[in-house]
């Protein structure tokens, strides 16, 4: 963080203005262990090294001017588990589900932390996430509400409100019911090779920090696909959730996804991938994502109905 000292990595060669960055590393012996690799390296039965840097190698100490720091392993994905259990409602009425949400060993082992109750199928209804030093939880409790969990207390600390859902009926009304979540992690998104203090690094590098995701489902009566909607989490701690339509109707091809947090429990060990379906990514300021997404064509004429590109591509 801000104030610590980096060691970064510099190849001379003679008559070349700039010399060129090969990295920075926290201490300076793993600063000297990358600079043996370096010296190391052949190219077409020689010396790579001798080639391109005949001045040898330099390392230079830069200070660190962020006080950012590259969150810890294991992502919150790869740490908690939710396990679930029907409970009976009256008759002509869904089954609830009782959710016991666990924290996984390093050996595997589940420790329960807390439960809470759902008035429907689970679904993929459960994504850990960080913000800042806080691991906390996307969670549906109720059929068309998103709510966030707090892993240290066992807490709901923000919910949608009722509106749309009628308790008397336990019937949703014209909500939008969610099947999924995901909240994209740092390591989702950068793979730890840059560190704060790098010549390279920048606001950039610092995002994704939990402060967004999304959630896919339907509004009651359209279950024929999974629509996908943007949730603002910037304000959890102060109970607020805002979720808003600002991608219009996308049918997310979610196919062969499941939540790796939820029984039956997954066939790899962690880490676990996020959703394939969508990708976020940060370049020069600018955030973007990328959804995979069902398109139905006519075979006939080759358009699709429901998806046209409008306007100038390149304009």
């Amino acid at each position: 963080m801000r104030g610590d000292i980096v060691y970064r990595v510099y190849g001379a060669h003679e008559g070349r203005d700039k010399d060129v960055f090969f990295g920075a590393f926290r201490t300076a012996a793993e600063a000297e262990a990358e600079i043996k690799k370096l010296r190391a390296t052949e190219m077409y039965g020689e010396s790579w090294a001798q080639r391109y840097h005949d001045k040898g190698f330099v390392i230079r100490e830069a200070i660190v001017e962020t006080d950012f720091e590259i969150p810890s392993l294991p992502r919150p994905r790869d740490k908690y588990v939710a396990r679930t259990s029907p409970k009976p409602n009256r008759p002509g009425t869904w089954n609830s589900t009782v959710v016991e949400v666990c924290r996984r060993s390093a050996s595997g082992e589940l420790e329960k932390i807390c439960e809470y109750e759902r008035n429907y199928a689970m679904l993929q209804t459960f994504e850990p996430f960080r913000q800042g030093g806080r691991e906390l939880a996307l969670i549906s409790r109720s059929y068309t509400k998103t709510a966030v969990l707090a892993l240290a207390t066992g807490e709901v600390i923000a919910e949608e409100p009722d509106e749309y859902y009628d308790q008397e009926q336990m019937k949703p009304g014209a909500g939008f019911c969610p099947v999924g979540f995901y909240v994209p992690d740092w390591w989702d998104v950068n793979d730890g090779s840059i560190i704060p203090g790098s010549e390279h690094w920048d606001a950039d590098d610092e995002w994704p920090n939990g402060d967004f995701g999304f959630v896919w489902g339907c509004h009651w009566g359209d279950d024929s696909s999974w629509k996908v909607q943007h949730l603002d989490l910037s304000r959890v701690l102060e109970g607020v959730i805002a979720r808003d339509e600002r991608f219009g109707y996308v049918e997310l091809a979610t196919s062969g996804y499941r939540s790796p947090c939820i029984p039956p429990p997954p066939t790899t060990a962690p880490p676990f991938p996020p959703p394939h379906f969508i990708q976020v990514s940060k370049y020069s300021g600018r955030c973007s994502v990328t959804f995979a997404v069902e398109m139905a064509f006519d075979l006939g004429t080759g358009k699709s109905e429901r998806w046209q590109r409008t306007g100038d591509p390149f304009g």
